[in-house]
């Protein structure tokens, strides 16, 4: 077997040769595929994984190399400022046709007409046939809404791309640290929040919104539309013969092709019109989280120290003697362990059955005496080892296991787990359950009718992805429904006495009250809190998933 010392020697020969240029068949080598053209037949097991270990090691420092360099270059692009050229000339496309003209003539035909009329003819005309001529009005605007959007967009994306590495570091920083603070949601959702966009969140709504317009702009242009739309113009100009004439020439005009194309055109125009409500709501809320960013990462960057001063001994008197009580009740929280302690105290009285100086006398005897015993042995070799038992007549029950078994003897669960009244496990996590158990299943009911009424022709990824997020939502809700149902037998006890059946043992309530606040309840907690992040993240994209299908 090649020592160490040899292997290397081989690693810095390939090194020496360019690095992976030194090649049999006119491409670049790694470490591992050099050593295998040169000396494959003669590698041992150990050899495989020590050049395995080299491989590891090259990919890291060639892809270390090529991001440092990448860095210093700056070569970080901008996607969205593409997109939003591209959106900008399909409004401008839309903002052109006659048809969409036309359409925003409509609302000047309504000027001078009282607002009670004009809701009588939109009303009269949409339950004769369908058409919502306010929505009809929205297609001149959407060219407006659709260019401040993009515009946005790409303004926004272009600051964000400007320093990408320092405004990732930023946004993971303060991520990490809103999840130290407690607020709801993950890392993961948080850096959303900040550089979402960027990340490609928006891209399925800005998709539908892209097809969207091209589909609005395509209908407009079908032969008879902007002539119809004229048309309707003229019928509404001037209210002439009042609203009924009006309701009867417009329901005239809406007969055959014509029709049928509008009445398509009317759950088009109003989707858009929200997606780009959603993307311009995103981009504005990541803005106002940026501009927060700076000084949301100073304020708990300094609360992370100061919290770290509250742990020492000497730092922390400075700021209990400069503090403010509110300062002051933090440093004591911090400093305090579970379950010490209840909010504002328990009452107490002195207990009349016994005597302190006997008890004080007793507990300096025991203190003596466990000074100058042995202990537990350390080594089961010596003869103390071999005479030692680890049963201890004042610890166990010297009935044996037969008083398992005892009339007397029950198993219980503890009234910690299903009261209520109070503080209990049923009452921390039953409304939760109940809420989350409804949210998740309005959204399975939502995503399963997708899937069963729309056409998939052509869109199989969707259809996949559609299916995928159905199972993870399912298995999410089983998880939160049997929240409370697997950790039940940690409430369970076996309870004796001789004169109660089923007597509350308080001891056990207590050891049992105890591992819930420190060890359950944050694990059910995080388990809640992932379920949570599950549900909302799988909102976002079967909301982007229904856009496209659509």
């Amino acid at each position: 077997m090649a020592s160490e010392a040899e292997f290397e020697r081989l690693y810095q020969l390939f090194v020496a040769n360019g690095g992976g240029n030194l090649t049999f068949s006119g491409s670049n080598l790694t470490p591992k595929q050099y050593s295998e053209a040169v000396n494959s037949s003669n590698l041992t097991p150990l050899q495989m994984a020590q050049l395995e270990a080299k491989q590891h090691q090259y990919n890291r420092q060639s892809a270390l190399n090529t991001i440092a360099n990448e860095v210093e270059a700056n070569n970080f692009s901008n996607p969205y400022a593409a997109r939003g050229v591209y959106g900008n000339s399909l409004l401008s496309a839309l903002g052109a046709t006659q048809g969409s003209i036309n359409a925003g003539l409509i609302n000047g035909a309504f000027s001078g007409v009282t607002d009670s009329n004009r809701a009588l003819v939109v009303a009269g005309v949409l339950s004769a046939t369908g058409v919502d001529l306010e929505k009809l009005i929205k297609i001149a605007g959407i060219a407006g809404l659709g260019t401040a959007m993009y515009t946005s967009l790409t303004d926004h994306t272009n600051n964000q791309t400007a320093n990408i590495p320092k405004t990732m570091e930023d946004a993971s920083s303060l991520s990490a640290m809103n999840e130290q603070f407690g607020e709801q949601g993950d890392p993961c959702s948080f850096f959303n929040q900040l550089m979402g966009i960027l990340a490609g969140i928006m891209d399925g709504t800005l998709d539908f919104i892209e097809k969207g317009i091209g589909d609005i702009t395509s209908f407009l242009n079908k032969t008879g539309i902007s002539a119809l739309l004229a048309s309707i113009v003229s019928a509404i100009t001037g209210m002439v013969g009042g609203v009924a004439t009006v309701i009867g020439s417009v329901v005239g005009l809406l007969v055959g092709a014509g029709l049928e194309i509008l009445k398509a055109l009317m759950p088009i125009i109003g989707k858009v019109i929200n997606a780009i409500a959603e993307v311009t709501t995103a981009i504005a809320g990541e803005i106002d989280a940026l501009a927060d960013m700076a000084a949301e990462l100073l304020k708990k960057a300094l609360a992370l120290l100061i919290g770290s001063f509250g742990s020492d001994e000497c730092k922390k008197k400075v700021l209990e003697n400069t503090g403010t009580p509110a300062m002051k009740d933090a440093i004591t929280k911090l400093n305090q362990p579970l379950g010490t302690s209840a909010p504002g105290g328990i009452g107490t009285t002195t207990d009349t059955r016994v005597n302190p100086e006997d008890v004080e006398k007793i507990m300096a005897s025991v203190k003596e005496q466990a000074l100058i015993d042995d202990g537990v042995p350390q080594s089961p070799f010596t003869d103390t080892g071999k005479d030692y038992t680890p049963y201890d007549s004042s610890l166990h029950d010297t009935a044996g296991t037969e008083t398992e078994t005892d009339f007397f003897t029950r198993k219980i669960v503890s009234r910690q787990y299903g009261s209520r009244s109070g503080s209990s496990v049923y009452n921390d996590w039953m409304p939760r359950q109940l809420a989350y158990t409804r949210d998740s299943g309005n959204l399975i009911s939502k995503m399963q009718n997708t899937l069963s009424t729309n056409d998939f022709t052509n869109k199989t990824a969707l259809e996949n992805r559609l299916k995928e997020l159905i199972r993870v939502q399912n298995e999410q809700g089983r998880l939160v429904q049997y929240l409370r149902t697997d950790i039940r037998h940690e409430f369970a006890y076996v309870t004796k006495d001789p004169r109660w059946y089923d007597k509350i043992d308080d001891a056990n309530e207590r050891r049992i009250a105890s591992k819930y606040q420190s060890i359950i309840k944050p694990a059910m907690t995080r388990k809640y809190n992932t379920a949570v992040t599950s549900l909302n993240n799988t909102q976002t994209e079967w909301i982007s998933i229904d856009n496209q299908v659509h």
